[in-house]
């Protein structure tokens, strides 16, 4: 089980420095975007790449986001709860949540696929293979679901402990 924890959570911390890392390539893109402009020079590829990249920033950091228990809480209502069952609560919603992602995330993968397998790219200079950015949001979302995961286990280990 610790290799799992481990493995799930190096692929949170991948995930995480992926998406640190498009937020620095979007960044420069943009800039010598708007520089090259200034100079009549526009990379013509800024927009559609940022695009891209901005997919990978939201779900490649998604699975980091929730190891650090940074997502949207509205807590107004578990907060009046004794602990232990606001935990089984927690466990309840995580359960419900990974059932949810893992669903989506098996909706993702087909449409990845198509775009993988047909060879499928954008209309645009760059004709970049839309299946790169299509799986970023399954393997995002997939991430994700497995940080769920040993989050449910670590909850249940907690709850046993008491």
């Amino acid at each position: 089980m610790r290799i799992f924890e481990s493995v799930i959570r190096w692929t949170g911390y991948i995930g995480g420095w992926g998406g640190a890392v498009f937020i620095l390539l979007m960044a420069v893109l943009i800039t010598v975007d708007v520089i090259g402009r200034a100079f009549g020079m526009p990379t013509y590829v800024a927009v559609e790449m940022s695009g891209y990249m901005l997919i990978g920033i939201v779900f490649l950091g998604l699975a980091y986001t929730q190891k650090k228990g940074k997502h949207i809480k509205i807590i107004i209502l578990t907060d009046k709860l004794p602990p232990r069952v606001r935990q089984l609560l927690e466990i309840a919603t995580l359960f419900a949540a990974v059932a949810f992602i893992g669903w989506f995330t098996w909706s993702t993968f087909d449409p990845a696929k198509v775009n993988y397998v047909q060879k499928i790219t954008s209309l645009t200079i760059v004709s970049t293979p839309l299946w790169i950015p299509y799986a970023f949001v399954t393997i995002g979302l997939g991430m994700l679901g497995l940080e769920m995961l040993t989050e449910i286990i670590r909850k249940i280990a907690s709850l046993k402990k008491q």
